[in-house]
C-alpha cells in the first residue's frame, strides 16, 4: 500500500517545482544566467542544481534509478535555454510522481543505498530535500524580481 507521507511529499514537491517553472517563465531570458554582484548563483544554475540534487537523492536513493550526478557541472553549465531547464524540471516532476506513488511506508523508513551528507533518517532527509528545494526557490524568486525590476 502506498504511503500517505509519500503522496503528501509528492504534492509539495510538485507544487514547488511548478512555482520554480513559473519563475523561469516570468523571467526575461537575458537574465536567466546573470549573477548580480554579491550573489553566487543565477536562477539557471539554481534550477539545474535542484534537478541534479533531486534526481540523484530521490531518483537514485529512493527510486533505485541508475543515475549519476556531476554536481560541479550543475554550477558551471550556463548554456541551456529556459525551455531546456523547464523540460528537465518537468521530467523531474514525472520521475518524482512515479517514485512517490509507488513507495510503501516501510520504504521511507529504510536506509538509503546512498551516502547522505547528514546524519538523519530517510524521512528527515526527504524533509531536508524539500527544504533545500524551497531555499533555492526563494532565492530564484527574489533574483527574478530584483533583476527584472532593475531592467525596467
Amino acid at each position: 500500500m502506498e504511503s500517505k507521507l509519500s503522496l503528501e511529499l509528492n504534492e509539495l514537491f510538485q507544487r514547488d517545482i511548478d512555482r520554480l517553472i513559473a519563475n523561469l517563465k516570468e523571467m526575461p531570458e537575458e537574465i536567466l544566467w546573470k549573477v548580480p554582484e554579491g550573489v553566487n548563483n543565477s536562477c539557471g544554475v539554481l534550477a539545474q542544481h535542484l534537478v541534479g540534487n533531486l534526481r540523484f537523492f530521490i531518483g537514485k536513493g529512493l527510486g533505485k534509478r541508475s543515475l549519476e550526478r556531476d554536481r560541479r557541472q550543475e554550477f558551471r553549465n550556463t548554456g541551456k535555454s529556459r525551455e531546456q531547464l523547464i523540460s528537465e524540471l518537468k521530467e523531474l516532476q514525472e520521475m518524482l510522481g512515479t517514485i512517490f506513488s509507488g513507495l510503501e511506508s516501510k520504504q521511507i523508513d529504510e536506509a538509503y543505498d546512498l551516502d547522505i551528507p547528514f546524519e538523519m533518517s530517510p524521512k528527515q532527509f526527504l524533509v531536508h530535500l524539500y527544504g533545500h528545494l524551497n531555499y533555492h526557490l526563494g532565492q530564484c524568486n527574489y533574483l527574478r524580481r530584483l533583476m527584472s525590476n532593475s531592467q525596467s
